[in-house]
C-alpha cells in the first residue's frame, strides 16, 4: 500500500515525538530539546537527540536517525503499515484506502532502482576509460578532488547513441526509456541514449539511492546541464540534490545552504561546506520549500550574484512567504555583482 507524502506529513506532524519516545526511553531536557543515551548502541554518556520542532532523532554517536515512524520500525520492530496505524490512531487520523494508481506506481518504481544503480556504475566506468580523458581534464580545471568524484559518482556518457542502451540490453528498452535513460522518438524509431557526450553525477534520494541523473556539457553549447525527466522515481519538483549527504551535514552545522547549481553544490562540499544544496533547474517549489524547514528552521539562500540569481531569490521569498511565519523563515546571503 502506498500513502500519499501529505498524509504521512499530517501524520508527524500531528505526533509529538518526545513523547512517544519517552514512553520507552528516560529523556532529559537539553534546551530546545530533548537528550538520552541511544537505544541503539551502548554508550555512558548521552548522544541522542530528539527535536519536537523538527520532528526526528537523531543519535551522535552511532547515527542513527529518523522520525516518528522510523522510531517504530527500528526501536519497536514494527512494521511500516503497523506503525502508520498505530500513530493514526493516537492522531485520531483515518488511514487512507489504498490508491490503486499510486500502487502502480510504486510497483513500477521499484524494478526501476536497480537500473540506474547499473547505469551510475556504467558511466564511472567510462569516466575511467581512454574516451573520458576529456571529463576529467575538465574535472581537474574544476579542482574536484578524486574524494570527491567519488564521493559524488562522477562519470562519463560517451558522445554516441546506443552505447548505454547496448550495455544495460539486459534489462530491456521499455524499463531504461521508462527510468529516462533512453528517449524513444515514436514506435517506429529505436530509443537511442539520453545523455551523450556529457560529464554525469547522480541526482539521489534522501535515502541515497539513484533516482536520476545530471549531465553536463564539456564544451560550448545548450542546455549547459541536462537533467533526467520526470520519471516513476524522479520529480524534479520534489527533490533536492545532495539531500542524502546535507542531511546529516545540515544536523551538525545547525543550517542549510540553498545555491543555484549541483556544481555549486559540489564546490562546497570539497570547501568543508556538506550542508549544501540545489533546486534542479526550477524556482523553488512549495514542497522543496517543506523539505527544507524539516533541516533548518530558516534555511540560507545563496544565489548567483547576478540578474539571475537576484530574481531567483526574489521568486523564492514570494513563493515563501504564505507560509513563514514564528517558525518556518528562510535567510539570504547576497553575492557582489559577478559572483
Amino acid at each position: 500500500m502506498t500513502l500519499s507524502p501529505a498524509f504521512l506529513d499530517e501524520l508527524r506532524a500531528r505526533t509529538q515525538l518526545s513523547t512517544l519516545i519517552a514512553r520507552s526511553l528516560k529523556l532529559q531536557r537539553a534546551g530546545r530539546e530533548f537528550k538520552a543515551c541511544c537505544p541503539f548502541h551502548n554508550e555512558k554518556t548521552p548522544t541522542f537527540y530528539v527535536n519536537d520542532e523538527k520532528g526526528f532523532y537523531h543519535c551522535f554517536g552511532c547515527q542513527a536517525h529518523g522520525d516518528a515512524i522510523r522510531w517504530l520500525t527500528d526501536a519497536k520492530g514494527l512494521a511500516f503499515m503497523d506503525a502508520v496505524k498505530e500513530l493514526a490512531d493516537a492522531a485520531g487520523m483515518e488511514v487512507p484506502a489504498p490508491d490503486p494508481r499510486a500502487q502502480a506506481k510504486a510497483e513500477r518504481a521499484a524494478g526501476l532502482y536497480e537500473v540506474m544503480e547499473a547505469a551510475a556504475r556504467w558511466f564511472s566506468e567510462q569516466l575511467e576509460g581512454i574516451e573520458g580523458a576529456a571529463a576529467r581534464d575538465y574535472l581537474d580545471g574544476r579542482g574536484i578532488s578524486e574524494a570527491t568524484r567519488r564521493r559524488f559518482g562522477f562519470g562519463f556518457a560517451p558522445d554516441a547513441r546506443g552505447r548505454l542502451k547496448t550495455a544495460l540490453k539486459s534489462f530491456g528498452n521499455e524499463k531504461l526509456v521508462e527510468a529516462g535513460l533512453l528517449i524513444a522518438p515514436d514506435e517506429d524509431k529505436e530509443p537511442y541514449d539520453r545523455f551523450r557526450g556529457r560529464l554525469t553525477f547522480p541526482i539521489r534520494d534522501a535515502r541515497g539511492r539513484c533516482i536520476a541523473f545530471s549531465a553536463r556539457i564539456l564544451g560550448p553549447g545548450e542546455p549547459k546541464y541536462l537533467n533526467s525527466p520526470d520519471t516513476p522515481l524522479f520529480d524534479k519538483g520534489r527533490t533536492l540534490f545532495n539531500l542524502d549527504l546535507a542531511a546529516p551535514a545540515s544536523r551538525a552545522a545547525q543550517r542549510v545552504i540553498v545555491v543555484e547549481g549541483q556544481m555549486d553544490v559540489i564546490a562546497l562540499d570539497q570547501a568543508g561546506l556538506g550542508e549544501a544544496v540545489a533546486p534542479l533547474g526550477t524556482a523553488l517549489t512549495e514542497a522543496q520549500l517543506g523539505l527544507l524547514w524539516r533541516l533548518s528552521p530558516s534555511p540560507l539562500l545563496c544565489f548567483d550574484g547576478d540578474a539571475a540569481g537576484q530574481k531567483a531569490a526574489i521568486r523564492a521569498a514570494l513563493g515563501a512567504l504564505p507560509h513563514v511565519g514564528p517558525g518556518p523563515s528562510l535567510s539570504f546571503v547576497t553575492l557582489p555583482p559577478g559572483k
